[in-house]
């Protein structure tokens, strides 16, 4: 190869690159744009369930309005009403319902009560009520006894059952009235026959009562836990003691072995 071949290379020229006229150019994005959508996108996640609980706690539709009531008989509906009114246009969503069970347990006839929300503006309430078992005679006032024993209220013939046990403490004693229901069960079990007509027990000390039967014409002094024994003998005696004595005053079953009676006057 010779020199002259070798020149047309080495005049050779490199020609500078040319940017195409057609390409993209990259824009940079305003930091603060970035910022805002960032900014507008929390607001939605955030601000949107934000705005929605205020208008379900503040919203008049959720505003109380109506209460439903059921399962009372000596509970009025009249009381209901007094008792719920400070309620009565509180949101039902936030309202506690241990504060709404709370004010109807003032009531002394309820016993429990459930209460539900039924949207958008009623309480349901169901009230299980004490049932009266007896009747207390405390000299001349009367009062409506559970079968516990415990007081509920005072006796009112206009809207209470009237058919009860009479049970009369005497003041004495300051013996309690519930030893009344036990004796009752316990003339059930040993003379059902008597039973049933048991108007009036009356509490004499612990454990000691006096009963007034339709069945007899006389009240008997009986102890608890001794009615199975002592009845079963008094069966045996009444026709001779009937017999005998017209009438009498009472008979004192309470002693070992012993009738005691009083021929009345």
């Amino acid at each position: 190869m010779t020199a002259r071949d070798l020149a047309p290379a080495a005049e050779a020229r490199v020609l500078p690159f040319r940017r195409p006229s057609s390409a993209v150019r990259v824009r940079r994005r305003s930091p603060w744009l970035v910022l805002g959508g960032h900014f507008a996108q929390a607001l939605v996640l955030v601000g949107g369930p934000l705005a929605l609980g205020l208008w379900l706690f503040s919203s008049p539709t959720f505003a109380l309005a109506r209460v439903d009531l059921d399962g009372n008989r000596f509970v009025e509906r009249a009381w209901v009403d007094r008792a719920l009114l400070p309620l009565l246009g509180s949101n039902l969503l936030s309202l506690p319902l241990p504060q709404v069970a709370e004010l109807l347990s003032a009531n002394p006839w309820v016993e429990g009560v459930t209460v539900r929300k039924r949207l958008p503006n009623e309480l349901r309430i169901s009230v299980v009520e004490r049932r009266p078992a007896a009747l207390l005679r405390d000299g001349q006032a009367l009062t409506y006894l559970d079968e516990r024993g415990r007081p509920i209220a005072t006796f009112d013939p206009w809207r209470g059952p009237r058919d009860l046990l009479l049970v009369s403490v005497s003041p004495a004693t300051h013996a309690a009235p519930a030893g009344a229901f036990e004796i009752a069960r316990e003339l059930e079990a040993s003379a059902p026959q008597w039973a049933g007509t048991l108007s009036e027990v009356e509490v004499l000390g612990e454990g000691d009562f006096r009963l007034y039967l339709g069945a007899l014409a006389f009240p008997l002094l009986v102890r608890t836990g001794t009615l199975k024994d002592r009845l079963a003998e008094l069966g045996k005696l009444l026709p001779e003691l009937s017999r005998r004595y017209p009438k009498l005053a009472f008979i004192d079953l309470r002693f070992d072995r012993r009738i005691i009676f009083q021929p009345a006057i």
